[in-house]
């Protein structure tokens, strides 16, 4: 389609005699609008960035005033700054940078001469270790929560006994595996006496059993996923024959609405088993490896990927939830 013609302006010196072409005059002039100042579009711009800036403050606020908000903020930092500091050292950044720099050199840009540098500790790995030290700091607080998720478990068990039996030994995994941790991490302080550790082990092996502890939880959990799934298939299965079968005693069966709100439940209870599916599976290989002394042949430049992918949609649940 052809674009439609605009009308023809009047010459800004007949405008400004207020006439027009066929002399007659123009019956009302119109000024012309203020354009806004440059200090008026910078003060918007700048009001603009603090109310953007006050908004995510006040979410950031919102998420880390939480225990496990905290955690997960220092969680992903560490996870995030270990995978970045791989990723600046892989050979195919290293390439591309090498690449850059015949480029530069080919158009005769001026390119600083580097000296050497001393082999010392990257930045990006002393965040991450900041950041997972600052962790163990927290979780020595971590048996409280375990108390209160055992207390809960017993006063108020899960009706099915294999979720039941699982949920226990995750409580008594957990528990297990939170001693052994504080144990370590106190003994690395001086806080203990690594004498007392040291006839159990060593601090070394405290660290191992908690992390294999940590793995029976993420064992466990497989077989709560397995079973949660086949409870939730045997839910729908339950709802459909109680449907027919008050159609077929005459009772008035409201059809849409009950498959409507069934489906709502249900798509919110699969969301939660997929998010826990997907924790579960991206911390399974990493935990295995750190299981063993020697690894399991993982390749730790990932670990801090897969750490950071098995968080990632706790991150961003959490995250929206700061926007309610």
């Amino acid at each position: 389609m052809a674009e439609q013609e605009r009308p023809q302006e009047l010459p800004e010196a007949v405008v400004a005699s207020g006439e027009v072409d066929n002399g007659e005059k123009s019956t009302s002039e119109r000024p012309a609008a203020p354009s806004p100042s440059p200090s008026g579009v910078s003060q918007h711009k700048l009001h603009s960035t603090l109310k953007t800036a006050d908004i995510l403050v006040h979410r950031l606020d919102k998420l880390v005033s939480t225990a496990a908000g905290q955690d997960l903020v220092l969680s992903i930092i560490g996870y995030l700054s270990h995978t970045l500091h791989h990723l600046l050292a892989s050979a195919p950044w290293i390439a591309l940078q090498t690449r850059l720099s015949l480029l530069a050199r080919l158009r005769k840009t001026k390119i600083p001469k580097s000296t050497p540098s001393k082999p010392t500790q990257s930045p990006l790995l002393a965040l991450s270790s900041l950041c997972s030290e600052t962790r163990y700091t927290l979780r020595l607080f971590g048996l409280i929560p375990l108390w209160t998720w055992g207390s809960s478990a017993l006063k108020s068990p899960p009706s099915d006994p294999i979720i039941r039996t699982v949920t226990y030994l995750q409580v008594l995994v957990n528990i297990i595996y939170q001693v052994l941790e504080n144990g370590g991490f106190l003994a690395s302080k001086g806080v203990i006496p690594q004498r007392v550790l040291d006839k159990l082990g060593g601090i070394n092996k405290w660290y191992l059993w908690s992390i294999r502890a940590w793995f029976g939880h993420i064992f466990f959990q497989f077989i709560l996923l397995w079973r949660q799934r086949v409870l939730q298939k045997e839910k729908m299965e339950d709802n459909e024959r109680d449907r027919q079968l008050r159609e077929s005693r005459g009772e008035k069966v409201d059809l849409v609405r009950e498959v409507a709100e069934e489906q709502e439940t249900m798509r919110a209870e699969i969301r939660s088993w997929r998010k826990s599916l997907v924790n579960n599976v991206f911390w399974a290989p990493v935990c295995a490896h750190w299981c063993f002394e020697n690894g399991i042949g993982f390749p730790d430049n990932l670990t801090g990927l897969f750490s950071f992918s098995a968080k990632a949609w706790g991150l961003r649940d959490s995250w929206f939830d700061t926007a309610l």
